[in-house]
């Protein structure tokens, strides 16, 4: 939703304009600080978020193993922030010239639009790059987002089906053991929820022997937790180990195949199941924000949580680099954190809109809990060290009062009553179309993509006509017909930029059409098919289309079309 009104009005009339990147602790929260202000009408709320709901990230990894139901952990932002405006987009970047922020709206035909802000709030948090580590990227699971652990635990699910009909030994083992690079708060917990699942699940299999499973958590420094105290780390190494999973300290990962982590020492560890809790970057919309950055590419924010020397701007969360007032250096990158910067950059807006000054952000934390598989954990509480049964019941008791929304409270105990009662589900649900090649049919004068458009897909026609146009003062300017064996779009998409040109089918149209990065994969692996694209691109380049071109030897526009029958 968005209010027609607060973009069609002049700069400077009417409330102040409060723009949220971000839909995670720091974004939620701050709407949630400013929704009275905004229902009173003194000012105008937006927040903007690639997804339309909030994740509660403290109980994603119970989701891997199936102790909790993944929409449970999760809230709608239009039912919790019913005075804001809410938009479902990408966010292309800031101009903060203009004080304005570039979206993207998901779909086939792009659609871009500028939301103007006297305010804005960057709590985009981090991003994962598994870049510096070859062969992560590709084989590594992520774990930072809710289709991540729905991803993690479908995979765990067909792993032990595959393990049920494997007779290769060497293949059992690879099926078998499942490696989880990180030891901090997330690996902890992925590698405690993996092993507690995976276990349980080898029961349900008659060919599976549970002795058979490896669990193994590789940390590059010489202790786990560095959320916790080495006694406490100690301890929680210790629980680990006594449910049965290989903690390495020390130990670094160098590369990953599709069957491998391989360490730094060169020791190879087989696999088909390597969990990422590594790997965090800033956000790419950092780019475009103004403002000093912190060695870990952080946008600077003084106390009061405002970026220096740029008005209006503030920062909140993963992405900015806070100032710890009580402890020095900044403050750690956690949802306690960014949660309570949240509700202070409320304060500090409203304030600062009143002419008054705004305070310093100032915490200290109340504690941490690392839970440690069923029924155990470790905690920090106000100073008191807790472990075991305690810490595991505090942990589950302290999250379930944070969760937002009493309906979704009611859901989780129930479904954590369920675990106790029956075991957990091992149905693997594949509810995503996850092919790179797909099929598409369209009818007469229906558009494929429209020029201007992001470049996302590569199209073959299969059957029917195409029309690649452009759009020539105000008229669509046919530019060429492509018919069966012809292929369009390659050029954008690897060039990494928009449609310079619509295609519509002009009869009914069957098309093959493969996503970009898999296109991208071919293009640059296959001699063969680069080769063919690198003559398109010189032909084009020379200007050598011909206006009269036969169906065995068509091609298109600068926007690509060509026939592969050549």
């Amino acid at each position: 939703m968005s209010s027609a009104s607060a973009k069609e009005r002049p700069k400077g009339q009417g409330p102040p304009r409060v723009v949220i990147l971000g839909g995670g602790y720091g974004g939620i929260y701050t709407a949630l600080g400013l929704e009275k202000a905004a229902r009173r009408g003194e000012i105008e709320v937006s927040l903007v978020s690639r997804e339309n709901f909030f994740l509660y990230q403290p109980m994603l990894a119970e989701v891997v193993s199936g102790s909790i139901e993944p929409p449970h952990i999760v809230n709608p932002i239009r039912r919790m922030l019913r005075h804001t405006d809410f938009y479902l987009a990408e966010i292309e970047g800031v101009d903060a010239q203009k004080r304005e922020v570039v979206v993207r709206y998901p779909g086939g035909h792009a659609h871009y639009e500028r939301i103007p802000y006297d305010h804005l709030v960057v709590a985009v948090g981090s991003a994962t790059d598994l870049s510096r580590m070859p062969g992560m990227t590709e084989h590594a699971f992520p774990f930072k987002t809710l289709g991540d652990a729905f991803s993690l635990r479908n995979h765990l699910i067909s792993v032990m089906e595959r393990a049920e009909v494997e007779n290769v030994p060497e293949e059992l083992t690879e099926l078998l053991t499942f490696v989880v690079v990180g030891g901090g708060y997330t690996g902890v917990e992925v590698a405690a929820e993996i092993n507690a699942f995976v276990r349980e699940a080898a029961k349900s299999y008659r060919r599976v022997d549970p002795e058979d499973v490896r669990v193994i958590l590789l940390e590059g420094a010489s202790r786990i937790l560095p959320e916790l105290n080495e006694a406490q780390a100690a301890f929680s190494q210790r629980q680990l180990e006594g449910k049965g999973i290989e903690v390495r300290l020390d130990t670094l990962i160098q590369e990953a195949t599709a069957q491998t982590a391989i360490l730094g020492d060169g020791v190879e560890i087989p696999t088909r199941t390597l969990v990422a809790a590594v790997g965090s970057a800033p956000n790419r919309l950092l780019d475009t924000v103004p403002g000093g950055r912190d060695p870990r590419g952080r946008l600077e924010v003084n106390e009061t949580l405002a970026v220096p020397d740029q008005p209006g701007i503030w920062a909140v969360g993963d992405c900015a680099a806070v100032p710890d007032l009580r402890k020095g250096g900044t403050c750690p990158p956690t949802a306690q954190y960014a949660l309570r910067q949240a509700k202070q950059v409320a304060r500090n807006i409203r304030a600062t809109i009143s002419s008054k000054a705004p305070r310093p952000f100032s915490y200290r934390s109340l504690g941490v809990f690392v839970p440690l598989g069923r029924f155990s954990a470790a905690a920090d509480v106000m100073g008191l060290k807790i472990s075991g049964f305690f810490a595991w019941w505090l942990y589950r008791t302290y999250y379930l009062s944070q969760l937002p929304r009493l309906e979704r409270k009611l859901r989780v105990v129930f479904d954590w009553t369920m675990e106790l009662l029956f075991r957990r589900d091992i149905v693997k649900m594949d509810v995503g179309r996850s092919d790179g090649v797909t099929r598409a049919h369209y009818q007469p004068s229906e558009v494929i993509f429209r020029e201007g458009g992001l470049a996302g897909n590569f199209y073959v026609v299969l059957d029917g006509k195409v029309q690649i146009f452009r759009q020539q003062n105000g008229h669509d300017e046919e530019e060429r017909t492509l018919g069966p064996g012809d292929f369009f779009g390659e050029r954008s998409l690897l060039r990494g930029a928009q449609h310079s040109a619509s295609a519509r089918a002009e009869t009914q149209v069957d098309l093959l059409i493969m996503n970009g990065a898999d296109f991208t994969a071919l293009a640059t692996s296959s001699t063969r098919f680069g080769a063919l694209l690198d003559d398109v691109m010189q032909q084009r380049k020379s200007g050598s289309e011909a206006t009269d071109i036969s169906p065995g030897d068509r091609q298109g526009d600068n926007e690509g079309a060509v026939s592969n029958n050549r």
